[in-house]
C-alpha cells in the first residue's frame, strides 16, 4: 500500500516538474505570439480571448466596436490582465479634418492603462497599412504634388509623423510604443516614428521579400519588427479567407526562424453570413497556434537580425516590391530599373533564404545611415565587403 502511494506521489510531482518547466520557457519566451481580434464586440473579444490564453502571450484589440467604448474596452483589458497576458490596443485615423480626434478610448484612457496594467500593456496600434494604402493610391497620405522620389519620401515621412505626434499628443501624457502593420514602405513609416511595424504575410506574395523588408528597416533603424499572418486567396476569389492550418502553421515557424519579434495570425469574428463559430478561424487552425506555441516554447531564442547580406535599393525608391510592375509611391509607374531590381532580388533569395535585407541607400537629413551588414549588394552592381 505505501509502495503505491510512493509510486503515485512520484508520478504526480513528475508531472508538476515537466509543467513547471513548460511554464518556464513560456514566461520567459523571447517571441510575442498572438491573436488579432479584427472585429466583434466586447462579448465576442472576451470569448476569443479565452479561447487562445492558454497558448498565447499576446491580444491585439482591434475591432473599432470595441476601441471606441472606453468603459467596454476597459471591461476587456481587465479581462486580458487576469489571464496574464500583454494586449496592444487599435486607434484609427479621425473623420473628417485633419485634425479631427481619433477614433479610439478617451483622451485619458491610456494614462490610467499603464498605471492600472504596468508592462502588460504595450502599446498603441496606429492606423493600418499607410504605406500600402499610399502605394494603392487608396486614402493614404498625398504625394501627388511630388516631382522626384525624394519630394515623396519627404511629404510622407513628414505627414506620416504629423499625424503620429497628433494622436499622441490628444492622449498626453501618456507616452507609449506605437505599432501598425504593413505590406510596403517600411522604412519610411519607422522615420516617420512607428516603433514596431508587423510585415504582412498576406495572398500569395513573397513572405521572405516581406520580411528582408520590414527586417532590414528595423534593423538598420534600430527598431523591433514582427510577422501578421492575414488572408490568402480565398472561395470564389475572395480575399478574406485565411491560409488552410497547414499553411498557417508553416508561415509562423517562417516567422519565428526570421527572428520576428512578435508573430501575430488576424482572426475576424463577427465577419460572416451566416456567422461562423470562431470567425475566420477554424478549430483546425487554433490547433496549429497550440502546436506552434509548444514549438517556440521550447526552441532556441532566434537571433533577431540573421541577415549578413543586405541589397541596396536607390535612395528614397518606394517600389511596392508584389511585381515587377509594381508603383513607386503610388504615383508613378515602375520605371526601367524596377524589373532588373525584381530579378536581382529573387535571384539573391535563392542562395540566401533567410539570410538577406533589403534598405535603401539613404540617410536622415545629413546624418548617412550605418548598413550594418558584411556584404552589401546595390541595386547598380557594386557589392561592398566589410
Amino acid at each position: 500500500m505505501i509502495s503505491a502511494l510512493l509510486i503515485i506521489l512520484v508520478i504526480l510531482v513528475g508531472l508538476i516538474l515537466v509543467e513547471t518547466v513548460f511554464i518556464k520557457s513560456v514566461d520567459t519566451m523571447d517571441t510575442y505570439f498572438g491573436l488579432t481580434i479584427g472585429y466583434g464586440d466586447e462579448h465576442t473579444a472576451l470569448e476569443q480571448i479565452d479561447k487562445v490564453a492558454s497558448y498565447v502571450n499576446l491580444i491585439i484589440l482591434g475591432s473599432l466596436d470595441l476601441t471606441m467604448d472606453t468603459e467596454k474596452l476597459t471591461l476587456v483589458c481587465d479581462h486580458i490582465y487576469q489571464k496574464g497576458l500583454n494586449f496592444i490596443v487599435y486607434v484609427a485615423f479621425g473623420e473628417g479634418a485633419e485634425d479631427a480626434p481619433p477614433r479610439g478610448p478617451s483622451s485619458k484612457f491610456f494614462v490610467n492603462a499603464l498605471e492600472r496594467y504596468g508592462d502588460k500593456f504595450l502599446g498603441v496600434y496606429l492606423f493600418d497599412e499607410v504605406g500600402g494604402k499610399r502605394i494603392d493610391n487608396d486614402h493614404s497620405i498625398d504625394v501627388t504634388l511630388a516631382d522626384t522620389y525624394s519630394e515623396a519620401a519627404i511629404i510622407y515621412t513628414h505627414h506620416l509623423n504629423w499625424y503620429l505626434g497628433n494622436i499622441s499628443e490628444f492622449y498626453s501624457p501618456a507616452q507609449f510604443p506605437l505599432y501598425t502593420s504593413d505590406y510596403a514602405l517600411y522604412w519610411y513609416n519607422y522615420i516617420a516614428n512607428y516603433d514596431v511595424i508587423f510585415t504582412e504575410y498576406v495572398g500569395n506574395q513573397s513572405r521572405q521579400i516581406a520580411t528582408g523588408l520590414c527586417r532590414g528597416a528595423a534593423k538598420a533603424l534600430n527598431k523591433e519588427w514582427g510577422a501578421i499572418l492575414t488572408w490568402t486567396h480565398g472561395q470564389d476569389g475572395l480575399d478574406s479567407f485565411v491560409e488552410n492550418p497547414e499553411q498557417l502553421y508553416n508561415d509562423m515557424v517562417l516567422a519565428y526562424q526570421n527572428g520576428a519579434k512578435y508573430i501575430l495570425v488576424f482572426n475576424s469574428p463577427d465577419q460572416f453570413d451566416p456567422p461562423t463559430e470562431y470567425g475566420t478561424l477554424t478549430p483546425e487552425h487554433f490547433e496549429r497556434m497550440k502546436q506552434f506555441w509548444k514549438y517556440a516554447s521550447n526552441e532556441p531564442s532566434v537571433e533577431p537580425s540573421p541577415a549578413n547580406t543586405a541589397f541596396v535599393l536607390p535612395k528614397d525608391y518606394g517600389y511596392g516590391f508584389r511585381s515587377p510592375e509594381d508603383k513607386i509611391w503610388g504615383k508613378w509607374e515602375a520605371d526601367s530599373i524596377a524589373p532588373q531590381i525584381w530579378e536581382d532580388v529573387h535571384t539573391l533569395l535563392e542562395t540566401h533564404v533567410l539570410s538577406l535585407d533589403i534598405v535603401y541607400e539613404t540617410r536622415i537629413a545629413d546624418t548617412p545611415i550605418n548598413l550594418p551588414y558584411d556584404r552589401l549588394i546595390f541595386w547598380n552592381g557594386t557589392i561592398l565587403q566589410k
